[in-house]
């Protein structure tokens, strides 16, 4: 039981995570030369990233490109 609620725990720390870069990223995708941007970029593009979603990070940063 106590291992579930931290596994829960953990999940919706990675959730919190991606949704507020992908929230972030969004604010930012049209700037050209934007700090924020790249690091943002840098992120979904990560060994980190990919580890923490098991998501491709180069096709959510597409979707976010495209304003989905």
């Amino acid at each position: 039981m106590e291992y579930e609620m931290c596994e829960q725990g953990i999940e919706n720390l990675v959730t919190g995570i991606v949704t507020q870069a992908a929230k972030d990223y969004r604010k930012v995708r049209h700037l050209e030369n934007s700090y924020e941007k790249r690091e943002l970029e840098e992120f979904f593009l990560s060994t980190w990233f990919h580890q923490l979603t098991g998501l491709d990070g180069q096709m959510v940063l597409d979707k976010l490109k495209a304003g989905d």
